[in-house]
């Protein structure tokens, strides 16, 4: 492995998660074991016109969408195989966890793929017959901030996770901001600058929860493709949380024996069981106020 400096920030006693620069993105370490090697793949990797990538900031509902673009491509289908090996993480590419589903240059059009990198450096097409779809789901950052702390947490069993409390996990949160995958606030704002973008389709994890047969209806005519009311209402009781849930061995992430699931509670408003008054103050000042007149709102309840 190339010699690089590995970030982590420090709160006391306390540490984030291990991460390295990916052109210029802090990503973490297990997800990149060799920074360069990925770096090239971003660099070089050549899209084509029928790949859709799934993008997120992390916890904002990608594993959802990931499920979901797959079953409108596959005429609600439901299937036991893992989401990894159906719809595969760029950035996990040149990472041995994931095995023989990494290499997604030998993946057969239409590639369906997720990941979580900022638009500024997600491979684009450099022709307009290889320019590809790009479906962003941006989140509430407050349950962005506990489903992401919970997910830190349970990454300890990987060698590379948060092993603090709740109580200090926000200030890094709010403090840095670089808990992997850079400033939220700015993954969000740099996607939301191309919503209008014809191959761009913005989407926010609070309407899916609202109406997920019209966001379905809405993603299969952004993909092209339109399906019948009895495969969209299929899809979306297929793709609600509790029909994800009957088979959570989908959605499990392994490395050597220990594994985690990527599921937990799927609601919005989660924020209010773990903010104080303080912490909610403080993040509405140093995070929500960096949207402010962009149009960007999101709902923290429902």
């Amino acid at each position: 492995m190339e010699s690089l400096p590995v970030f982590q920030v420090k709160v006391n006693e306390w540490t984030s998660e291990k991460y390295f620069d990916v052109l210029g993105m802090k990503i973490p370490v297990f997800v990149a074991p060799n920074p360069k090697l990925l770096s090239d793949v971003i660099s070089n990797f050549q899209t084509r016109a029928e790949d859709v990538f799934v993008v997120t900031y992390p916890k904002s509902g990608t594993i959802w969408m990931q499920e979901t673009i797959w079953q409108i491509y596959n005429n609600g289908e439901n299937t036991s195989k893992n989401i990894f090996e159906r719809v595969p993480f760029l950035e996990f590419s040149t990472s041995p966890i994931l095995g023989e589903f990494a290499d997604i240059a030998k993946v057969p059009s239409p590639r369906l793929m997720k990941s979580h990198l900022s638009y500024s450096i997600i491979p684009k097409g450099s022709s307009d017959g290889a320019k590809c779809k790009y479906i962003y789901i941006a989140r509430n950052p407050k349950d962005v901030a506990v489903s992401y702390f919970h997910f830190t947490v349970s990454l300890a069993s990987f060698g590379n996770g948060y092993n603090g409390p709740w109580e200090i996990f926000p200030m890094l949160y709010c403090i840095s901001l670089t808990v992997g995958w850079n400033k939220w606030n700015d993954h969000v704002l740099g996607w939301w600058k191309h919503k209008d973008d014809p191959n761009v389709l913005f989407l926010k994890y609070e309407d899916l929860k609202k109406d997920l047969p019209s966001q379905v209806r809405l993603t299969a005519n952004f993909l092209n493709k339109p399906l019948s009311e009895d495969i969209i209402n299929r899809i979306t009781e297929q793709c609600s949380f509790n029909g994800m849930t009957k088979d959570l061995s989908r959605y499990m992430v392994h490395v050597n024996e220990s594994q985690t699931s990527i599921l937990r509670k799927g609601v919005v408003g989660d924020w209010k069981n773990s903010f104080t008054p303080e912490l909610n103050e403080r993040f509405e000042k140093e995070v929500l106020s960096k949207i402010e007149g962009t149009r960007l709102e999101f709902d923290f309840e429902l």
